[in-house]
């Protein structure tokens, strides 16, 4: 008999979805004191969603409309096993007060690491910190100059995570296209990570690294610090056993579908990344043939989201990058 304590918890956006409603565990709580995402245990042959919308009525005196999944974590304390069934909720109404005498706060996306909270609720601070849509440079273009405007163009529109994996490096230049996107990404309040190897933290004004299957299996722990970003490639359940096992922020699973680039090359498919993405509470992002129409099939199937190349640069326009971001 599974002796967990299966809970629905809830990360309540507003309007303006760049705030969260974080919660303070009253005195006497288990784990009083620390702040946390609203909700509550579930009770026997109810649902998910319905726990959440009675909690969070009960709780903060609101409405829950709609939800959707975000992460599923399971958690050991020395006193109790917790299940965190944790959904995302833009579309609510009320106005939330803490009907059970607990203070309550409205905090920014990127200041939820100032705020304590259960080891547990960690977990969820990471996933709602990694948007679902990831953007990978190609390989190559024919002018740098080009490519970096476009990439403006979708920053404009709203990307906040932007990997660069140009394959050649001469030194001065990839250290300028470096520089150049680093500047644009702190304009629009997003993140640049390169596709390259630890030392690359040391070399580039960048957020994080993001290592290939094979530099991967090279670390036995995690090779750089908690402060940047480290995210991973996996294209199977052992890489991705690993990939937890060196405390990676996010894995891309790969190839899902038939890509432009690799045509013959055999894929997973939607099943297979289902399976995978059940054996972590780690963002997974879908990648290999994604559209933007792909997000919601992906977080349907467990994922996080999607990271795109052939998509976003082989049919760019203007129009289409705002869509991609305001759908």
């Amino acid at each position: 008999m599974d002796s967990r304590i299966h809970v629905a918890v809830g990360v309540i956006y507003n309007k303006q979805k760049d705030q969260i409603l974080i919660a303070k565990r009253k005195q006497g709580q288990h784990l009083a004191g620390f702040w946390e995402f609203p909700g509550g245990k579930i009770l026997f042959n109810e649902d998910v969603e319905s726990a959440l919308k009675r909690e969070l009525n009960e709780e903060l005196g609101i409405n829950i409309l709609q939800s959707e999944s975000l992460v599923t974590i399971k958690y050991d304390y020395p006193e109790k096993k917790v299940l965190l069934d944790v959904r995302s909720i833009y579309d609510w109404n009320g106005e939330p007060i803490g009907r059970e005498y607990q203070e309550i706060a409205w905090v920014s996306i990127k200041d939820l690491n100032k705020y304590s909270f259960p080891e547990a609720n960690k977990d969820i601070i990471r996933s709602v910190s990694l948007p679902s849509i990831y953007l990978i440079s190609q390989d190559v273009y024919e002018d740098n100059a080009h490519f970096i405007n476009i990439l403006e163009a979708y920053l404009k529109a709203g990307l906040k995570l932007f990997q660069l994996r140009l394959a050649a490096r001469i030194d001065h230049e990839f250290e300028r296209i470096v520089s150049e996107i680093k500047q644009l990404t702190e304009v629009f309040d997003a993140k640049l990570i390169i596709n390259g190897s630890p030392e690359d933290i040391e070399l580039y004004d960048i957020d994080g690294v993001h290592l290939k299957s094979n530099e991967m299996l090279k670390y036995s722990k995690r090779p750089i610090d908690k402060k940047y970003l480290l995210g991973a490639s996996c294209h199977s359940k052992q890489e991705l056993k690993h990939a937890i096992s060196i405390d990676v922020d996010y894995v891309f699973v790969s190839p899902v579908n038939k890509t432009i680039s690799h045509p013959s090359q055999p894929v997973l498919g939607w099943d297979n990344f289902q399976k995978l993405c059940q054996f972590t509470s780690i963002p997974v992002y879908a990648l290999g043939g994604m559209v933007p129409s792909d997000v919601k099939k992906a977080k349907l199937y467990g994922g996080h989201g999607i990271a795109m190349i052939s998509a976003v640069w082989s049919s760019y326009s203007s129009k289409a990058a705002v869509q991609i971001f305001q759908s």
